[in-house]
């Protein structure tokens, strides 16, 4: 049971001192103060810190891991290697996190042996940590893994073998469009997408009705122009239902793709009552240059209405050479004394 009144963070004097303290909940608190140490004295806190990475309470030797690799010690290496076969799960996954954050590639062989470990939840782990340590390096020890007999393995290997936009994932990534559980094969086919390969659209097709993955799919297929997705991205751009973010989504994707329902979509969303996808339907408007939803943008310059000013001002840059009303929207956000006034007014000077 966590306690009722944990302990307050200490000054790093206090942290060096609590160390050895034997309430395990004070040492763990130290430990996070010395991840954070005066320049001059960082020595000080990974000496202090060494210790702790054999504590026996699981909170203290993750706390101590994390603070000793936001220290970038690389003499803790082999330590925080060693724990990869802690007995306790969570040591495991911040073992192999900080295993990345140290930045030093000498880890790099630990994690991909742990690819291949019994537990799948340091395989999970082992997946992020090596794309965040070597993305360059990454395709090829994740690419051995597709087969991994855990769906969230799965899933988790196509979402970063995507974001590495690696030419050499590809291979990979078309394997698992056949995988039988729909996360795995929907992240492979954004993960494509990324690589302007369209053999996914049905898969991201299938990903629009997926909460967790319809905007990246409605960007995916306009990006690889899946013109046989125009429908089932109109049906979504003109539903009641669908929250406006996904609208907007669909929308820009609309206009990618060249279909003039596109344009009516965004507007919809900008002129909504609701403004909780505003902000996005203006950064894609922008970065659509979609001139001709410049005077709604316009309009926000005079009136927000829970528009982020800033990115208002980037989208007004970006129309401004081709539209009038855009050029006055940004003049009316220069006058702004704030961020947003200075941003604009620095877009107006290199115009």
């Amino acid at each position: 049971m966590a306690p009722l009144f944990p302990p307050l963070r200490p000054n790093f004097d206090a942290a060096l001192r609590d160390v050895g303290a034997k309430d395990a909940s004070l040492r763990a608190a130290a430990a996070e103060r010395l991840g954070d140490p005066p320049g001059d004295r960082v020595a000080e806190a990974r000496a202090a810190l060494h210790p702790l990475l054999d504590d026996r309470s699981a909170a203290v030797r993750a706390q101590a891991m994390t603070s000793l690799a936001r220290t970038k010690d690389g003499a803790a290496l082999d330590r925080i290697l060693a724990r990869f076969e802690d007995g306790d799960p969570t040591v495991r996954q911040v073992a192999l996190i900080a295993a990345a954050e140290l930045g030093d590639r000498r880890a790099l062989p630990a994690l991909v042996e742990a690819l291949s470990s019994e537990r799948p939840e340091v395989r999970f782990q082992a997946v992020a940590s090596i794309a965040q340590l070597a993305p360059d390096e990454a395709a090829a020890p994740l690419a051995a893994r597709i087969h991994d007999p855990d769906p969230e393995v799965r899933a988790h290997l196509a979402d970063a073998l995507g974001a590495l936009e690696d030419p050499r994932a590809a291979g990979a990534l078309t394997a698992l469009l056949d995988d039988a559980v729909p996360a795995v094969a929907e992240g492979a086919a954004i993960g494509l997408a990324r690589l302007g390969d369209g053999a996914g659209v049905a898969q991201l097709v299938r990903a629009l009705g997926d909460r967790e993955r319809c905007m990246e799919a409605a960007w995916a297929l306009g990006e690889v122009g899946a013109i046989e997705a125009i429908e089932p991205l109109a049906t979504l751009a003109a539903s009641f239902l669908k929250p406006l973010a996904f609208k907007a989504a669909a929308g820009a994707a609309l206009v990618r793709l060249g279909d003039p329902r596109g344009v009516p979509a965004l507007r919809a969303v900008l002129t909504a009552l609701r403004s909780d996808a505003r902000s996005y339907a203006v950064e894609l408007v922008g970065e659509l240059r979609e001139a001709a939803l410049a005077p709604e943008l316009a309009r926000l310059a005079k009136r927000p209405r829970g528009v982020d000013p800033v990115v208002l001002a980037e989208a007004l840059a970006r129309l401004a050479p081709e539209s009038d009303a855009a050029y006055a929207g940004l003049r009316t956000l220069a006058m702004r004394d704030d961020e947003a006034g200075e941003r604009a007014r620095e877009l107006l000077d290199e115009a």
